[in-house]
């Protein structure tokens, strides 16, 4: 039975400062908690986890992305496709510039290699303009006799070596734009597939959309894998001739075949790129015409009636009919923006989510106001939302209360004259006892009181507005440890009374295994991992988690001597992320990670291992 989400994070990125100075905080983060669960969000200072509760909560601004309460955006935006699809040719744009950058390039290093080949091997001067090769004119010997140590040749000088560190640099950037591309495309079709679970759209505009998305998608893929091998032949090309500067090479001829196979490759690679890019850019052009509005839906329509009076293939002029059919229809973006649920909330709303989602926040100090009496704190939204305390059900909840603790004037208060300034106190005071606070404390003020305390007097700011989700960030950092399990079960017994959603934010993941159902760990504003807490613990698959928990200290002091401490280094563990970069993807039930294909392939390998082991033992 599929759960219930009560909040929706969908591609949430925050970021601060301009320009060169733009640090990311939270990099596109997407996922879910459901009803009545408490979902622990963990990771080391300043790793974004206080960010993401901020943001929840409305407090921090959103640079895009979008959180959904109930079904509905609270805050942050909706995908925009045409915006999405506009970058997308961008960065297609880009990549074509720099596949002809690289053309350019490939041919002159080609030319030169003849240059050396010829110049070292049979001693003749290749032309570079007639491409024949001459006799030197000086009758010096230029040959290389075969073994002699090839580093006393400038075989692999620098300087005339600058074209293959401008195919590296360009092929390097065509692979980040074409993750740049990678991460639209998954954004989009992620979107499309919520947008049919809604049913708002037009069925076959729809799937026509979710086509051609998959269909640049699937192109995209195809290009980042020759990419990938055309960045690591030029590897194998440096490697070659590092390998000559340390003088590993003794033979001329070893050397020209190693280097000429490789450089074949790689042109027959990038040969392969340009008509995929081609065909990528055309595939782009259709999915922006289709979702296009205005005046650059009249010049897409200008575009395809111009397509269609060139093209023979029959097919592809029933494709682009059936695309300039369907611009007929409403666009995406103008359903959407009638749509309640992909729709900002008004004031009144927003006033409405104010009071259903709530925060107890990391210091217990500097969160309350130190010039306010504790009743004051505690009844500032009882103030904001008098209907939580002036309705009949709380009325009579006091009347019942009245009576029984004063039997000599029952019948006396009445929901006729009652007063519902009295009815707000005994809310107040209820609150403050089950959280273990004491009546006389109504009077007091924050700074009379211990972190312990004050937490408590949070708490029940939090829980007095009667909320259905609440985000801890971090409320027990500040505390004791010996307060810290007093705090911790108040939590858990809050939940189950009042029917509570928690976001538990921590860096120690030995506290929330205790409170949490499910833990995410984060690191540097990318969720790494997600499972159930005990899967998390039992099965940690991203280096990072296993660095949290071996930083986990034991209680017993001869397993703490002997325990070893993993060290996480991304440098190392993620050496391919250029040429293999990393998805979400759920290896296990549950179980997610964010890893590319050979770290996905190791874990599969591993886990066939644990497997057998254990059916051995």
């Amino acid at each position: 039975m599929a759960k219930d989400s009560i909040v929706k994070v969908r591609d949430l990125l925050i970021e601060y400062g301009h320009g060169k100075n733009k640090v990311s905080a939270v990099k596109e983060v997407s996922f879910d908690i459901f009803k009545g669960e408490t979902f622990g969000l963990v990771g080391e200072s300043g790793s974004g986890k206080s960010t993401i509760g901020k943001a929840l909560m409305g407090i921090e601004p959103i640079n895009d992305g979008a959180v959904y309460y109930q079904d509905t955006l609270a805050f942050g935006k909706t995908p925009n496709l045409i915006k999405m699809n506009k970058k997308m040719e961008h960065h297609i744009k880009v990549m074509k510039i720099n596949q002809t950058a690289i053309t350019k390039a490939l041919e002159i290093y080609s030319e030169d290699y003849k240059r050396v080949y010829f110049k070292y091997i049979e001693g003749k001067y290749y032309d570079l303009k007639s491409k024949e090769t001459v006799e030197y004119s000086d009758n010096k010997i230029r040959k290389i006799e075969e073994g002699l140590d090839l580093k006393d040749h400038k075989l692999v000088s620098k300087s005339k070596d600058p074209k293959l560190k401008l195919v590296e640099d360009a092929v390097k950037e065509i692979i980040k734009r074409i993750l740049k591309l990678y991460k639209l495309q998954d954004k989009s079709l992620s979107f499309l597939k919520m947008l049919k679970k809604d049913a708002i759209i037009n069925p076959e505009l729809l799937a026509k959309v979710t086509e051609l998305h998959n269909r640049t998608n699937k192109l995209t893929l195809k290009i980042r894998k020759s990419e990938s091998k055309m960045y690591l032949i030029i590897q194998e090309i440096e490697k070659i001739r590092n390998d000559v500067r340390k003088g590993k090479y003794r033979s001329v001829k070893r050397f020209f075949f190693d280097l000429g196979k490789l450089l074949e490759t790689l042109i027959a690679e990038h040969k392969l790129v340009s008509p995929m890019i081609a065909e990528l850019k055309q595939a782009q052009k259709l999915s922006s015409a289709i979702v296009s509005l205005g005046s650059d839906r009249k010049q897409w329509l200008k575009w395809i009636d111009e397509k269609i009076s060139k093209i023979q293939d029959d097919e592809k002029v029933i494709e682009l009919e059936t695309i300039k059919n369907l611009m007929d229809l409403e666009n995406i973006q103008k359903t959407l923006e009638k749509s309640p649920k992909y729709i900002l909330p008004n004031n009144a709303e927003r006033h409405e989510l104010k009071k259903q989602m709530q925060m107890i926040f990391q210091d217990p100090a500097s969160s309350l106001n130190d010039r306010m009496p504790v009743e004051q704190i505690i009844a500032e939204g009882l103030d904001n939302f008098p209907e939580l305390y002036k309705n009949e059900e709380t009325a009579q909840t006091y009347i019942e209360w009245f009576n029984l603790n004063n039997p000599d004037k029952v019948g006396k208060i009445t929901l006729e004259n009652i007063k519902y300034g009295k009815v707000k106190q005994f809310l107040i005071l209820q609150l403050l006892t089950t959280v273990g606070m004491l009546p006389e404390h109504l009077s007091r003020y924050p700074h009379e009181f211990s972190g312990g305390q004050r937490q408590r007097i949070g708490i029940a700011r939090a829980l007095v507005m009667k909320p259905s989700f609440v985000v801890c960030d971090e409320p027990i950092s500040a505390l004791d440890v010996s307060i810290r399990a007093q705090v911790i079960n108040l939590l858990a017994k809050f939940q189950v009374e009042f029917d509570l959603t928690y976001i538990f934010i921590a860096h120690d993941l030995s506290v929330v295994r205790f409170i949490a159902n499910r833990i995410a760990v984060i690191y540097r504003g990318d969720i790494v991992e997600l499972a159930d807490a005990e899967e998390l613990f039992n099965n940690p698959l991203h280096p990072y988690t296993k660095s949290l928990l071996s930083a986990v200290p034991l209680p017993d002091p001869e397993l703490e001597r002997k325990k070893k401490s993993f060290k996480y280094n991304p440098e190392a563990e993620h050496f391919d992320y250029i040429t293999d970069s990393p998805k979400w993807r759920e290896v296990a039930k549950g179980h997610f990670v964010l890893a590319n294909e050979r770290e996905v392939l190791e874990i599969k390998n591993n886990k066939r291992k644990n497997k057998k082991i254990e059916k051995e033992a």
